[in-house]
């Protein structure tokens, strides 16, 4: 044994037991900045023409649990609240709008309900509006939401905390009951503080739309509008680690975007793969690139409201930003607009 420990004693001082451990120490940093390089292009291209190449290898469950390890997207069985019964609805109508709404904005709930929600039961081109709330925090809360559901049943409850950056888990889990459950021609994603023109927009979706298939509609931020916001005191915040790039890809704003149903059922299905930002828009638009759906801009959704004349309501489909004073308003010009402009040409294009 101390003759062991003797030789190993001189080989530690010669030179050749220094370049061997030089040697292999080069050897490791090289392998562990490939494994690192690796990872970095793997998690970097999960997205684009790289993740629709990996969706088009899965043509079955079995296939899809194969995969199933590469997920780091949406938990879609994880955002089903079972504490509240969800609304029902209509399968195969015209038009679902999905309205973002948070517990304590009843009083926006209550004044879309007697507006732009109204009169949806007696359409031609059938259409159903629908609240997406999260959990609330406030003591209380639970039971005042348990029965504004009991009354409305226009509430769709998720399992997640109501928080600006949880809007994006909303959107999803709305976008996920609707095409499972009601299987609309077209949804509509807005907020509650934007005023929807249902008079045109179910009938033009149905008479004018010449897009069925593969529609992504909104108002297109413009390319130095959609740069990632890095500042963590940001409420738009999203790290290096979330999201890889510098700018996203073609989006529409939140304040309100049409889609068709497949091109809904598209994005629902790269969802399970591409991991979630707390921006909703710009994640849809995202999803929408890896899915292989072009963005479409459209000036019939404002992001300002501008004090609108009335026959501007023949033209209009979303107007964001009105409080509820506003959304009386609003109202009232999109019926006065049936008759008051009924010389003006009806515009039928989406631009």
């Amino acid at each position: 044994m101390q003759a062991f420990v003797t030789l190993c004693v001189k080989a530690m001082k010669s030179k050749i037991f220094f370049k061997v451990l030089l040697l292999a120490s080069l050897l490791v940093s090289a392998f562990l900045v490939l494994s690192l390089h690796v990872t970095f292009r793997l998690s970097e291209d999960t997205g684009g023409s790289d993740l629709r190449a990996l969706l088009k290898q899965v043509k079955s469950k079995d296939d899809e649990d194969k995969v199933v390890d590469q997920r780091s997207g949406i938990n879609f069985e994880a955002l089903h609240s079972r504490q509240y019964e969800p609304p029902s609805c209509q399968k195969g109508q015209v038009l679902l709008i999905l309205v973002t709404s948070a517990q304590p904005n009843i009083n926006r709930r209550n004044t879309i309900r007697n507006t732009w929600a109204l009169g949806w039961e007696d359409s031609a081109s059938p259409w159903q509006v629908v609240f997406l709330v999260g959990q609330a925090t406030g003591e209380g809360a639970a039971n005042l939401i348990q029965s504004e559901q009991e009354v409305f049943q226009d509430l769709l409850v998720g399992n997640y905390m109501d928080t600006y950056r949880n809007l994006t888990l909303k959107v999803m889990h709305g976008l996920k009951w609707a095409v499972s459950t009601c299987q609309p021609l077209f949804i509509l994603k807005t907020d509650d503080d934007c005023f929807v023109n249902t008079d045109r927009l179910p009938r033009f979706l149905v008479q004018d739309n010449p897009i069925r298939t593969g529609l992504y509609a909104g108002s297109l931020f413009a390319p130095e509008k959609r740069e990632v916001i890095r500042d963590p005191w940001s409420k738009w915040y999203v790290s290096w680690q979330d999201y890889g790039k510098e700018r996203y890809p073609p989006y529409v704003s939140g304040v309100g975007y049409v889609l068709s149903l497949d091109a809904a059922a598209a994005i629902l299905r790269v969802a399970a793969w591409v991991r979630p930002i707390p921006v909703e828009d710009a994640y849809v638009g995202i999803l929408a690139e890896a899915a292989g759906i072009p963005a479409l801009s459209s000036s019939r959704f404002t992001k300002h409201n501008m004090n609108w004349r009335v026959c501007n309501y023949r033209y209009l489909m979303v107007i964001h930003h009105l409080s509820t004073q506003d959304q009386r308003l609003a109202h009232s010009n999109m019926v006065q607009a049936r008759t008051a402009c009924s010389g003006n040409p009806t515009i039928t294009r989406w631009s």
